[in-house]
């Protein structure tokens, strides 16, 4: 255990430095294992770009117990593909690897002014080339032009340590190392503050870097033998075990020479077969060890066996130098190979992977000769060789070396010096990360091309030009580097980045083939799966969509985008859903809002029970803000995935959402949104319908039909329909009449009949019914042409012909429960308005079972019965009743018998609670504001009758008691121009002798008010 943590014997002078020089190492051996395992991800991430898809849908469904009317509308869902970014330049990277050279410099300075004269001398030397290759003159220090500067650091460390070496070899160790490495540390911080150059750090390793590149080559070929060096020590030392000759003691004896031949026979082999592999003579990937594990095993044995070659060799004070100047070249080695893994710049790995190939081959056969040539007598005695292994008899170490120097420029002749382009190559690709970081890109892609010219096929050089190609929008461009940066080291991010510029030329074949290239290579790449799928999403393929989305789920880091392109699926393809009616409900596995997006846009196509909706995550997290700082503090834009869940939450919520109705104004309004802003408003009017505010509703509904020429058709069918449900039905007409096609027709026919203009209507009948037989049906039924026979026709007839005092007949022999009850409520409607509670009662009592009718029949059932009690004055029963159940369309009726029996028996405070809740739950509604103004009229709140009678005028114009109250409450409040200016408006909405029974009254209460005049 000495020997294997030999630093312990140290003195704490030497072993607390060496020991930080090991944690640096072992930090840069982290990162290189975390930059190789991310390969181009270091340079190129997965963005994720959203596609919003609209699906036709039903918004809402309204119903008058008839018929249900569909508003039409659309949800939306989000698609989503994996797309890989242009190639990233990151300066900071630079950076990290400019402080480890700093360090590992620094040691090996420290180590060297501790070598003899001419070790040192060649240290420095080569040092000294290092900065000169750096080329600091690119820095632009003011006043230090030229080689000024080379100069200076030149002169400035070669007389530190020459100081060192020639004056001061008494300074131990530490003090050496923290005077080079606060030297080192102080002069890189002056450069870059005086440098004008926007990365100092990035232009100082471009430059350099084959300065960096020769140190680690020549370290490579400094440690190719430490294997070799480590199957000496194992076959020569005593670990073989072997049963004692006596006593039965357990003695051990070495694995000798053969195993040795056997061992190292082996690893040169494999070693032959990389080569072979590289050189694309054989494909053996599954046979072959990384060479950069090769480097990472020598390194590391090295530790060791650099210590026994020194300690044997008596050439080097181990603790006092080698140690040190082993751990900085290593650590300068390591930081070079990972700052080319980390930038992606494969033509310097692959020249890095032919180096520790190359290397290990030419300089571990040198060794096994030297082995075999000094110590197989010593070997074939069963001695330990690895005690005197640096002690040769017979030929030194060096002549081997050199050998095997000889045999590695043969295998680089033998390739046709290609490493050494590929070390051009990736040079050049360093230029043009720094030109590219400066925004130099002309620059920048010149030094790219350059690279690609030394190697046609090199993935970085390629890519980059592709990412240039596509700033400047030049997708045709791109796609041809993208194919060359496949042609050897490919990658699934240029994959999908090649099918990518395939879908912007509208290549959408060769997009697929694209990807299924790269699933053919990279069959565990989610992202590639998920972008299949996506594509295939957009034919009528949908069954090999689904399977590369459930694939790619298995295979990604981001699971939620594959599972969110699931549901997306779902809801592009309703029959999916019709088939398993579970899946609308299994979406509640993730917070990410394309999911939630798509979710509630199965909800909207689905039309399952909405009761327990959440709403989407990030809306919780971000309400409102006040108004005043909404420029100021406001919230961010809408990305597509929030836009679309915001919008179909807003469309498929069951409940009132003042919040939510805020938070639509306030995102409708920022700039940021104005691509959303029609879909915004759209939301807003049907979340303000909910929410008790029809005026807000149609205002917004009216502005789109207005605004979107494209659209207005859809959205002025949607403001019918919803009229029509508020009961403004020449409103509705109104609307409707400005579509040509045929279904407006058949609902402004609808609107017409409910209207009881059945003259008006009969022509809409007609047309609509031409190329419907059920619509001409209905028309044959209304005009009579026929006798009503199913009971569908029997309702309609009994709830539309009005004047026809016979249709009770027809009630009697409807079966459905539903549709009896629904046409029930109208003849129950009519026996009342002609004081006739009994014939009434008589219709209740035939009406469906409770347990037999839909909500919308019970709830209108209910709301017939509270009618006939309130036309009975019985408040005890009213006030039961009214606890009943109430679909949303009957609640507002409700409150107004409710305040209209309780204002009868003098509960006036609960009326007036009951009116105001009528009120707020249909605004619009003639009727309702009629009965409350006149009872606040009555309470001496004449402005409140006011108020809520003004703003109900323009949407009923043919309400003759809505006028008179609002004539009367002016001529209250002494308004005689405002209800002069409406006798007009009533005399066009009521009959000829009512109109002059009102004016007769009128002008007796003008009268009244001008003798107050006077008298005043």
């Amino acid at each position: 255990m000495r020997s294997l943590f030999f630093w312990k014997e140290w003195s704490q002078t030497y072993r607390l430095p060496y020991l930080n020089s090991l944690f640096f190492l072992s930090l840069s051996l982290l990162l290189f294992g975390a930059a190789w395992y991310r390969g181009v991800a270091n340079v190129v991430q997965w963005d994720v770009l959203s596609e919003l898809i609209d699906l036709p849908t039903t918004i809402r469904t309204l119903t008058d117990g008839l018929f249900d009317y569909n508003v039409p509308g659309k949800a939306y869902a989000v698609s989503e593909q994996f797309v890989a970014s242009v190639m990233q330049v990151h300066p900071w990277m630079a950076t990290v690897l400019l402080g480890a050279l700093l360090i590992g410099f620094a040691g090996v300075l420290s180590a060297a002014t501790r070598l003899s004269r001419i070790p040192f001398l060649g240290m420095m030397t080569a040092f000294i080339l290092v900065l000169a290759v750096c080329r600091f003159e690119t820095l632009e220090i003011p006043g230090l032009d030229g080689q000024y500067v080379f100069g200076i650091l030149a002169f400035v460390l070669g007389s530190v340590a020459y100081y060192f070496h020639a004056f001061r070899a008494d300074i131990p160790m530490p003090a050496r190392f923290g005077v080079f490495g606060l030297l080192l540390i102080g002069l890189t911080l002056g450069l870059g503050a005086l440098s004008p150059v926007p990365h100092p750090a990035l232009t100082v390793v471009s430059y350099g870097m084959p300065a960096f590149m020769l140190v680690s080559v020549g370290f490579i070929l400094f440690i190719a033998f430490e294997i070799i060096a480590g199957l000496v020590w194992i076959t020569s030392a005593n670990l073989a075990p072997t049963v004692g000759q006596s006593g039965g003691s357990a003695t051990r004896r070495t694995f000798g020479l053969r195993n040795f031949v056997l061992l190292t026979s082996l690893y040169l082999v494999n070693l032959m077969l990389v080569w072979l592999q590289n050189t694309k003579t054989l494909e053996l990937d599954w046979l072959t060890v990384s060479p950069f594990l090769i480097y990472l095993t020598s390194l590391l044995l090295g530790i060791w066996g650099y210590r026994r070659q020194v300690e044997q060799q008596e050439a080097v004070p181990f603790a006092e130098s080698g140690a040190f100047l082993y751990v900085g070249l290593g650590l300068v080695t390591t930081a070079t190979m990972t700052y080319a893994f980390a930038t992606a710049n494969d033509p310097i790995v692959e020249m890095f992977e032919d180096a520790i190939v190359y290397s290990h081959l030419a300089m571990g056969t040198a060794f096994v000769l030297y082995v075999l040539y000094n110590f197989r007598q010593l070997f074939a005695k069963g001695l330990a060789v690895h005690r005197v292994l640096y002690k040769p008899k017979q030929a030194g170490l060096t002549v081997f070396r050199l050998g095997g120097l000889v045999v590695f420029g043969a295998l680089l002749g033998g390739a046709n010096l290609f490493p050494v382009r590929q070390a051009i190559t990736g040079y050049y690709n360093g230029l043009g990360d720094l030109y590219m970081a400066s925004g130099q890109l002309t620059s920048a892609q010149a030094f790219y091309q350059l690279g690609a010219e030394q190697e046609f096929q090199n993935h970085k050089s390629n890519y980059a030009l592709a990412s240039l190609a596509l700033r400047n929008n030049e997708p045709g461009k791109a796609a041809y580097f993208f194919n060359q940066a496949l042609l050897k080291q490919p990658s699934p991010q240029a994959f999908a980045a090649l099918s990518s510029t395939y879908q912007q030329t509208n290549l959408f074949f060769e997009a697929i083939k694209a990807l299924q290239r790269g699933l053919s290579q990279f069959p565990k790449s989610g992202e590639l799966q998920n972008n299949l799928g996506y594509l295939y999403s957009r034919t009528s393929i949908a069954d090999s969509a689904y399977y590369y989305f459930q694939t790619a789920v298995a295979n990604t880091s981001r699971t939620e985008v594959p599972e969110a392109n699931l549901l997306g699926l779902y809801a592009r393809n309703p029959q999916v859903l019709a088939t398993d009616s579970t899946l609308a409900r299994q979406t509640d596995r993730y917070e990410y809002e394309s999911y939630q997006a798509n979710a509630l846009a199965i909800r909207l196509v689905a039309r399952p029970d909405t009761a327990g909706l959440a709403p989407p995550t990030w809306l919780a997290a971000e309400p409102p803000v006040a108004d005043s700082l909404l420029l100021t503090e406001g919230p961010a834009g809408l990305s597509v995935g929030r836009f679309a869940s915001l919008y179909n939450y807003a469309l498929v919520s069951p409940r009132p959402d003042s919040l939510l109705l805020k938070t639509l104004q306030q995102r409708g309004r920022q700039v940021s949104n104005q691509d959303f802003a029609d879909d915004l408003l759209l939301a807003q009017a049907m979340v303000a319908y909910r929410s008790g505010r029809p005026a807000d509703t149609f205002t917004l509904l009216s502005q789109l039909a207005d605004g979107s020429p494209r659209t207005a058709e859809s959205y002025r069918t949607a403001l019918g329909l919803l009229l029509m449900d508020s009961g403004l039905y020449p409103k509705a007409n109104q609307m409707l009449e400005l579509n040509t096609d045929t279904l407006s027709m058949y609902y402004r026919a609808l609107t017409l009949t409910k209207m009881g203009d059945l003259v008006a209507a009969q022509s809409l009948w007609e047309t609509a019914g031409r190329n419907d037989a059920g619509v001409a049906g209905l028309k044959q039924i209304l005009y009579q042409e026929r006798p009503p026979v199913s009971d569908l026709e029997k309702a309609f007839y009994v709830s539309y012909r009005t004047d026809d005092p016979n249709r009770g007949r027809y009630w009697e022999t409807i079966r459905d429960a539903d549709l009896k009850t629904v046409s029930g409520a109208t003849l129950i409607e009519e026996y009342l308005a002609t004081r006739q509670p009994f014939y009434a009662q008589m219709i209740l009592s035939q009406m469906g079972k409770p347990a037999q009718l839909s909500p919308f029949a019970l709830s209108l059932e209910n709301l017939s019965a509270l009618r006939i009690t309130v036309f009975r004055n019985k408040l005890p029963a009213a006030d039961s009743m009214s606890r009943g159940f109430f679909a949303l369309p009957h609640r507002a009726e409700r409150q107004f018998l409710l305040g209209t029996v309780l204002a009868r028996n003098k509960k006036m405070p609960e009326a007036d609670r009951a009116f105001a809740e009528a009120l707020r739950l249909a605004p619009l509604d003639a009727q309702i504001a009629t009965g409350a103004a006149r009872f606040w009229q009555q309470q001496k709140q004449t402005d409140r009758a006011y108020r809520a009678v003004v703003g109900v005028l323009d949407y009923n114009a043919r309400e003759p008691e809505l006028w008179k109250t609002y004539i009367s409450l002016c001529l209250e409040q002494r308004l005689t121009d405002y209800a002069e200016d409406a006798l007009p408006q009533l005399q066009s909405a009521t009959s000829p002798a009512d109109y002059q029974a009102f004016l007769a009254d009128y002008q007796q209460k003008l009268t009244s008010i001008e003798k107050q005049r006077q008298t005043f």
